[in-house]
């Protein structure tokens, strides 16, 4: 199967969920393929897109990107059968871990960007790195081919007053990846105005980002997976979950961004672009593949991928020891001492029946406490034998385990707590815990409207001078946490408060 069926140098092909082929002058770049099942075997591509696996591994590339580590970008068994020598461009990180990755793999040829950093591919083909710039390791990559600009910001939120501009198309996340708030306990009228809440928010993000970068045309990509294994099921009710199909949320995008073509794509589909070679007034032209899947019936899906899904089950199941949970959270205490300086939280960790109760930071005299008096938790994780094998062998992470939806959460209160799960999903890379400690001791203020505040987000680094200010209320642009102008106290999203102060 060839890549373009009319020979056209200007084009790009979706691969599903956030994976591209751009070509231009002769050049081809491989974005962000994913075919196999991530997060402890539990998300799967939709639709369903392993008819390109055998198209992907049998062409020439020049070019490979990947944008982050997760599971659905980062799909290490396809990494594994490419040819090393391609040129690998990855985000610069803090942390390091995507040049560290591919060397492990043995690729030949890294080349690591930093923010806003471009590199060119050939003349006329140039690719710029967008980052984000808060302790999250998440990137987007511009695509400059002759002047017609392509931006891929996949799930990557860039700060809003560091988007580029002047965008031809863009393509970005619409739905959820996140476990929040499916995998909480909440009773079913609770569940549906948060999961109605989180879906909102998410959508208003995708309006700014469009409005922002000035697109004119909006790709809808990134989303949403499937969930193959029977047990989470409950994951694919479209409407009761954040992981809508774009034909769900499509009628408010089309009233919130009047006059933005929308590119609608399925795996295997191709846009030409105007390039070199191809004239169309500026305009992409959408061609779809013989046989597009637009859709999926997940039972036959299920049958097919019974092998991948049915794989977790293989895993170890042995039950954990209160000693191993005890070295494992020391450990993880250790490597993060100063991103817990002042904190202390109560947790509990049930499996099978079995509980144990876990004090971290200044509680910490002992780490586990099981078979004495309980107290009451902040925090419950339920998890399967399996899951929690795998995280205490560290074979996974908990931001794996999380995104698997196969941890049930409950708080006591309902409140966020960040350095609790910033612990959970960072601290086995303290290099973004303690980027998280400088964000929140960042100085820097701005004045807006009759306030000065700070600049950026507590929670996440979102710059402040896009925040919604209104009725005496402070809204960040990007997650939507609120707090009140006169205080400062946070009243929606977590407990971290901002610093603010009236202008005379």
């Amino acid at each position: 199967m060839n890549l373009y069926r009319d020979g056209s140098k200007t084009a790009l092909r979706y691969l599903g969920h956030a994976g591209f082929v751009a070509e231009h002058r002769g050049v081809r770049l491989l974005m962000d393929p994913w075919f196999h099942p991530a997060f402890l075997d539990s998300w799967f591509p939709y639709p369903d897109n392993r008819a390109l696996l055998d198209v992907v591994l049998g062409e020439r590339f020049d070019y490979l990107y990947i944008s982050h580590a997760h599971e659905d970008h980062y799909d290490e068994r396809l990494l594994r059968m490419l040819d090393k020598s391609i040129t690998v461009i990855v985000p610069r990180y803090r942390s390091k871990i995507m040049v560290k990755r591919f060397t492990a793999l043995g690729y030949e040829n890294v080349v690591a960007l930093g923010h806003k950093e471009s590199y060119e591919l050939t003349p006329g083909f140039t690719v710029t790195m967008y980052l984000d710039t808060s302790h999250k390791e998440d990137s987007g990559l511009l695509l400059d081919l002759d002047g017609f600009r392509f931006l891929d910001l996949n799930d990557c939120n860039t700060p809003m007053s560091e988007l580029p501009g002047d965008i031809n198309v863009l393509a970005a996340q619409y739905s959820g990846a996140m476990w929040y708030p499916n995998c909480y306990d909440y009773p079913p009228d609770v569940m549906r105005k948060k999961v109605e809440a989180v879906r909102g928010d998410l959508l208003d993000t995708l309006y700014r980002k469009v409005r922002m970068t000035g697109a004119r045309a909006y790709l809808p990509s990134a989303g949403p997976p499937c969930f193959l294994d029977p047990v989470l099921e409950p994951y694919n009710d479209r409407d009761a979950t954040i992981f809508p199909r774009w034909e769900d949320v499509a009628d408010q995008f089309a009233e919130a961004c009047p006059g933005v073509e929308v590119l609608r794509l399925f795996p295997g589909d191709t846009v030409r672009l105007p390039g070199e070679t191809v004239r169309l007034d500026g305009r992409p032209v959408v061609e779809r593949a013989p046989g597009t899947r637009t859709s999926e019936d997940l039972a036959a899906y299920r049958e097919r991928r019974r092998d991948e899904w049915s794989a977790f089950y293989d895993q170890s199941a042995e039950p954990v020891t209160g000693e191993e949970i005890e070295a494992y959270f020391a450990k993880l205490q250790s490597w993060n001492k100063r991103f817990l300086s002042d904190f202390a939280k109560d947790i509990r960790l049930v499996a099978e029946g079995r509980m144990w109760d876990v004090r971290l930071g200044l509680l910490a005299e002992r780490f586990v406490i099981e078979g004495e008096e309980p107290y009451d938790p902040e925090y419950t994780l339920l998890l399967c034998p399996r899951t929690m094998r795998a995280i205490i062998e560290e074979r996974t992470g908990w931001e794996e385990a999380l995104l698997s939806m196969r941890v049930g959460l409950h708080r006591e209160p309902d409140v966020f707590d960040l350095t609790f799960m910033s612990l959970l999903r960072y601290g086995n890379q303290p290099v973004q815990t303690m980027q998280m400690l400088r964000e929140r001791q960042n100085t820097e203020t701005i004045d807006r409207d009759g306030l000065r505040m700070q600049r950026f987000c507590p929670h996440a680094g979102e710059d402040l001078a896009h925040a919604i200010i209104g009725d005496g209320i402070i809204e960040c642009p990007r997650h939507h946490w609120k707090w009140q102008a006169a205080t400062g106290k946070c009243v929606e999203g977590g407990t971290l408060p901002l610093r603010v102060e009236p202008l005379d």
